[in-house]
This record gives C-alpha cells, structure tokens and sequence, in this order.
C-alpha cells in the first residue's frame, strides 16, 4: 500500500499526521520547535505539507510524542525516499504549481467525479481537442508552440489513470460543450472527440452523462472535480476529500470539509438531473451521427 502512494499524497498525509499526534498531546509548536531545537516555521511547514519531511525527523517527531508500533512504522515508511517523483514534475517549466499538485492528488484519487458546462473534462479530451483548447490561451498569453506540446503532452499522460480499475470516474457534462467548437475546432475534430467518448464510456469504471439543454438545470455552477481518495491501515484516509476548479486565471484547490461537502451535494444534485448513462451515450451517438 505504501509504495502506491505518491510524493504529493504521502507529504500530505505526513503532515495531517504529524499535527494530529501534536494536537492529541496538548502542545502546541513553539513547545515542541523549542524541545527539538527547531524553528517554529520548520515545524509549521512539516505540519502543512509546505515540504516533504525526512525520515530523521519524523523519527524525532515520533520519540519526542512518544509514539511507537504498528502506526509510528507505517508514518516512518511514509517518510522513506525510496518514492520516485512524480512524473509531472518534470513539467514544472510549462504548468503552474497549484496544477502540479492537483495532477498530483488526481493520480491518487480513486474517485474522480466531474462537472462541466463549457468544454470536456481533461482526462477525456482527445489530443487534437486538447491542442486546440491550449491554443486558445494564445490570446491571453504568450505561449508558444513548445509550450503547448508540452502542456498537451502532460494532459494526454494524465489519461493514463483511467486504465487503473480501482479508479470510479463519472463525468456530468453539459450539452452545450458536446456542440460547441472552440477556435479552428472543424467538424470533424468533434465527431472523432464524440467517437472518443463512447469508446471510453464502455470502459466499465468510467460513467459519462449528459445534462441536457431543454432540461432544468439545477444549479448554476462552473466546472469543477471532486476527488475521493482510499484508505491506508490503521491511519484512515489518505487525504480528506478535494475539490479542483479551474475558472482560468483563477485556479484554486478547495479542502475545507464544509466546502467540499457542498459541492459533493451539487455533484448529486446534477447526476439527478442529467441522462442516465445509457440514454446520454444515444444522444453523444446521435451527435457523432451514428
């Protein structure tokens, strides 16, 4: 289980951890920065999650909470630096960190729930549609060509994740970003890019499902992902539950639980107003005209 679990999500749990054996014990961290002979804000960064902690300190975190057996192992492994990178760290030059770090999360998700009302979701676009939608960002930034290859080069390796069976995707998407062309986007970029979507949609851990133009629509809401993640031995959940939205240039990562609750009860709310999963794949059919 523990060499599953990558760099972003292990440092996040490391850290959710090493605050909760602080918080349990009653001291606070200028205490316990000050017992160790550390600076309050090298505790407080091991405590967010600003920087991956070593196993050297996370062992003296341990000795001084007196923390010991099966649940100090596992955080002890945690801490190990046999985990590789990410492989999207290697796009840093190209992405902006809050998009690394939700790449990061999406990799360990094993729920992905999605919403969105102008254009596909990511991990389901074809490359062309995904070229053409970074192109766009051509007018509000000056991105050239190697740029967007790369960009769309991370995007395609992204889709890697749906082949994993442990992963549930479900995709709400409005009718309007099944018709709508964006760019130099022709006709038959969006009919291979519907041919992608049924050919996906058979996969048995991926639901797609359509929400209707003439349908009422529940709520106004943007796009946006929730991601659910699984659970280690004696420790719990990985990491609480995360929302991802993407209002360019607003790019934000929500995990307040009354918040991400929230958009859990939208998520709902738009599953029951959309198709059911076969009727939305009829419909994506009669739009690819088959």
């Amino acid at each position: 289980m523990i060499g599953e679990i990558n760099p972003i999500l292990r440092r996040r749990k490391l850290a959710t951890e090493l605050r909760r054996l602080r918080e349990d014990l009653g001291f606070n961290g200028v205490q316990v920065s000050q017992a160790l002979h550390w600076s309050t804000s090298k505790l407080s960064r091991l405590e967010t999650g600003q920087v991956a902690p070593s196993a050297k300190d996370v062992a003296r975190l341990l000795r001084h909470y007196e923390a010991a057996g099966d649940e100090a192992g596992l955080l002890l492994e945690l801490a190990g630096n046999h985990a590789p990178k990410g492989w999207w760290e290697s796009y840093s030059d190209v992405l902006a960190e809050v998009v690394l770090e939700y790449i990061g999360l999406e990799d360990g998700a094993t729920s992905i729930r999605a919403w969105n009302n102008n254009v596909l979701p990511g991990l389901l676009q074809t490359r062309a549609y995904a070229t053409e939608m970074a192109m766009l960002y051509r007018s509000v930034e000056l991105a050239p060509p190697t740029v967007i290859e790369r960009r769309t080069r991370a995007r395609m390796r992204r889709q890697q994740l749906l082949m994993n069976e442990r992963l549930s995707y479900t995709a709400v998407v409005e009718e309007a970003a099944l018709r709508r062309r964006f760019g130099g986007a022709d006709a038959a970029l969006m009919h291979e890019q519907l041919r992608h979507l049924l050919k996906l949609s058979d996969q048995p851990n991926i639901t797609i499902r359509m929400l209707l133009l003439e349908q009422p629509h529940p709520i106004d809401l943007s796009s946006f992902v929730h991601l659910g993640f699984p659970s280690m031995p004696l420790l719990g959940p990985i990491s609480g539950d995360v929302v991802y939205t993407e209002d360019y240039p607003a790019l934000e990562l929500i995990e307040a639980e009354e918040r991400v609750y929230r958009y859990s009860v939208f998520f709902d709310l738009l599953c029951d107003a959309a198709l059911d999963e076969e009727a939305s794949r009829d419909r994506i059919a009669s739009l690819a005209g088959l």
